[in-house]
């Protein structure tokens, strides 16, 4: 009788086995199941993050034009991502709602959220996740302090003779052309880069380093944002011009037919915006200063510094103009011309967005910043470039966003 007994538990057994079997089998599949859906949804959490990440940064580079919620949105439908279309949303911040950068208006936050089926999870019921991504995009000052904007002109930067251009910041040089940056003679250019959209050319000794790249992507003009003075009352009496020596004091205004300086004075100019209708053209030897001063030309106006001229200028710290010390009408294709003695300072951006700027003998050694924006520039002299903008309470006013969380 033993062996029927012996039959039955192994048959109870077996049974007992494959009831086990089969209860372990669905939850292997059920952790299955979640495994497979955990890597899809973190597949997907990771490229949602490159759409906030892609999209604070373009937030951050339209603040200075006031749209930094459409400049992210667009950012964002560039990489697919449409806010609305299948539960996307969108959500931008400036400054951003929390963090460490929660009070900084130089900030914008993205966060970035959607809902995704799952797949084999439906089985135990979870038919969808909800994924988000945040990004957190400042701005910074921009790696560059010289630009020369033309699209297509030859030797868009000229250096003759023995030009010495030192510079703690980049060059960048819009131009196309296969000659676009040409240095002659005997002339240095230290700097911390040199783009160019086109080609260069070396001539004789003229040192370049670092080696210039070229095939970059064109920069454009980096100021764009920038409002342009509006012309008041005429300034009474109008002192030009200014003649021989002596001291003079300038106020703030609208110099009517612009404003000439002769011979060896002192002219001092007290903080605000100059707005020159004419043109400001300075002959001799004269000593100018002036703290917190913006020198503007419009359509009609320019400047053109001739001989030794002692310049001590520098830029506002705070306001519209914060960083701008020269800045000519955007219309305005007239050259611009300064020259000056070795001594001068010339400290803020000299903003020539649509005409050509001649630099001779000039030097802004003792300047903190210097940045120069023009059409072409040529430089028959030395000039150094510094982009010390601590006294800049935002930095400097070439802003480039950076990702920081």
């Amino acid at each position: 009788m033993r062996g029927p007994r012996h039959f039955l538990l192994l048959r109870d057994q077996s049974g007992a086995v494959a009831v086990l079997t089969a209860v372990l089998m669905v939850t292997l599949l059920g952790f299955t199941a979640i495994a497979v859906d955990l890597g899809v949804l973190q597949y997907q959490k990771r490229m949602l993050q490159t759409v906030a990440d892609a999209a604070a940064i373009g937030g951050a580079s339209e603040l200075p034009y006031g749209d930094a919620a459409s400049g992210a949105q667009t950012v964002a439908s560039q990489n697919g991502f449409i806010s609305g279309n299948n539960s996307a949303a969108l959500t931008v911040s400036n400054p951003p709602s929390d963090g460490p950068h929660a009070i900084d208006s130089s900030c914008v936050e993205v966060i970035a959220s959607q809902t995704e089926p799952t797949h084999f999870a439906q089985v135990l019921g979870i038919k969808s996740a909800k994924i988000q991504a945040r990004a957190v995009a400042c701005q910074g000052s921009g790696p560059a302090c010289m630009y020369a904007l033309s699209s297509s002109a030859t030797n868009a930067i000229l250096a003759n003779g023995t030009p010495n251009v030192q510079s703690t910041c980049g060059i960048v040089v819009d131009s196309n052309a296969g000659q676009a940056f040409l240095c002659n003679g005997s002339g240095t250019f230290n700097t911390k880069s040199i783009g160019v959209v086109g080609g260069y050319l070396s001539n004789g000794s003229c040192t370049l380093n670092p080696t210039p790249v070229t095939g970059i992507v064109p920069q454009n003009d980096p100021l764009t944002y920038l409002p342009e003075p509006t012309p008041g009352a005429c300034v009474t009496p109008n002192p030009s011009p200014i003649n021989g020596t002596g001291n003079f004091t300038l106020n703030q205004g609208t110099y009517c037919g612009g404003l000439t300086i002769n011979g060896s004075p002192t002219v001092t100019l007290n903080p605000g915006t100059y707005i020159f209708t004419g043109n400001f053209i300075v002959n001799g030897t004269p000593t100018v200063t002036g703290n917190g001063v913006t020198l503007y030309f419009t359509s009609s106006g320019g400047i053109t510094v001739n001989g030794a001229t002692n310049f001590n200028l520098t830029a506002p710290t705070t306001g519209t103009y914060a960083g701008i010390l020269m800045f000519q009408d955007r219309v305005d294709t007239a050259q611009a011309t300064i020259n000056g003695s070795n001594t001068s300072t010339l400290q803020g951006s000299l903003y020539f967005p649509d005409a050509p700027l001649v630099f001779n003998g000039s030097s802004s050694t003792n300047a903190a910043y210097t940045i120069i924006i023009a059409q072409s520039i040529t430089f028959n002299g030395s000039v150094t470039l510094n982009d010390n903008y601590s006294s800049l309470p935002g930095g400097s006013p070439i802003k480039t966003a950076v990702l920081v969380e």
